[in-house]
């Protein structure tokens, strides 16, 4: 048999191929618009992308902390971190999240993968009982960056009102992205680069 004599795809098989790869290419851009609502609606109640973050002075967690800690926020930790502006980083990226929530469980190690010098990445907890059981999400989840103890006014200031919630702000703590719910890691990392 020559190389002229290979069978050649009929046009209905053609059609069939183009078809199917464009039925692919449709269910593909439905689920972007679909992803898209989802997560536009889901940040509606956020601070506004352009507006600016308050700034926080917040007890830091310690990563051993002592048998002395308790609920009281004084006797569990002695230092505090400010995150304030201007920041020293291009951008900082704030995740809040609550030691109960089942979605930070799978996203927060996550963050682990985005750190570079010209990003701050911190973590505020939230809705929270003792620094103790924080202190044993943080370490189950192998979370590794700097860890903030928020409470409820912290919540209303950043109009947190579901987890996890994250906001990206540049250098002046003016708000360039928002959203709230599962986010991968190459998803947090394109918006802390936009």
């Amino acid at each position: 048999m020559s190389n002229n004599d290979s069978p050649k795809p009929s046009d209905s098989s053609l059609r069939s191929v183009r078809s199917k790869w464009l039925r692919r290419g449709a269910e593909l851009l439905l689920f972007v618009v679909l992803f898209s609502a989802l997560s536009h609606w889901l940040s509606r109640h956020m601070l506004d992308s352009g507006s600016f973050a308050p700034s926080l002075h917040l007890p830091l967690l310690q990563s051993k902390p002592t048998a002395a800690a308790s609920s009281d926020l004084s006797s569990a930790t002695h230092q505090t971190a400010d995150l304030s502006w201007p920041a020293p980083q291009s951008r900082t990226l704030v995740y809040f999240f609550a030691p109960w929530c089942s979605v930070c469980r799978v996203s927060m190690p996550g963050l682990n993968l985005l750190g570079s010098e010209d990003l701050r990445i911190v973590a505020v907890a939230l809705d929270w009982e003792s620094p103790q059981e924080v202190t044993d999400f943080v370490s189950s989840v192998g979370f590794s960056g700097e860890v903030l103890l928020g409470d409820r006014n912290t919540a209303e200031q950043y109009q947190v009102q579901g987890y996890p919630s994250y906001y990206v702000m540049d250098k002046n703590g003016e708000i360039l992205h928002q959203d709230r719910g599962l986010s991968t890691p190459p998803g947090l990392w394109l918006r802390t680069q936009l």
